[in-house]
């Protein structure tokens, strides 16, 4: 299905109540075709921008799980730098020591609540917007060193208040593929979206 038919299904009021749909996980996910990432990228923004206008008012956060990643590791001090720069530093030297670093800690619960804390200061600084949504994406770039499927185990008793929507760049046979190539764990938490 179409990114429009997203766009619809996401202003449609009733799917917009986290109480409703998939009541004991509100997790969603849309999948697409790794190849239309720019144009799924630019969509994103566009149905935030419209899902805000004044007929709707919803306020939609946006979360690029690569960029957060980053982010969190410059937020975390390692001696007198911080990890961020740490592994800048030894990514050379140590490749798969940083590699397996990396991945422990994409996956330490510290990095789940800090994601959430997020969405807890964007739900405080919406002001009268009702918050809906929570988009996530980048799933592709943060390839190896966090799953989508290890990201909604670990993060799914955050999820509260909300519908998470999850954009994942592969193809869903019996099992999600990234890309359409690499398998990844059965994400049978998240309900697929629209592109059934």
């Amino acid at each position: 299905m179409t990114i429009t038919e997203l766009y619809q299904q996401l202003a449609n009021k009733d799917f917009q109540d986290h109480l409703t749909g998939n009541l004991f996980f509100p997790a969603y996910m849309y999948v697409y075709d790794p190849a239309k990432e720019y144009e799924v990228e630019r969509e994103i923004l566009n149905i935030k921008d419209r899902l805000f206008r004044p007929t709707n008012h919803l306020q939609v956060m946006v979360m690029d799980i690569f960029q957060e990643f980053l982010e969190f590791l410059k937020s975390e001090q390692f001696g007198k730098a911080t990890k961020y720069d740490y592994f800048l530093q030894q990514e050379t030297q140590q490749p798969e020591r940083v590699e397996k670093s990396l991945k422990q800690i994409a996956n330490d619960d510290r990095f789940f609540k800090w994601l959430d804390q997020k969405i807890k200061e964007h739900f405080e600084q919406a002001g009268t917007a009702e918050v809906a949504y929570v988009f996530v994406k980048g799933f592709g770039a943060s390839y190896p060193y966090l799953r989508a499927s290890k990201f909604m185990n670990n993060f799914e008793k955050y999820i509260s208040g909300y519908k998470l929507i999850l954009f994942y760049p592969g193809k869903v046979k019996d099992y999600y593929h990234l890309f359409g190539l690499l398998n990844d764990e059965n994400l049978y938490r998240a309900i697929k979206l629209i592109n059934q």
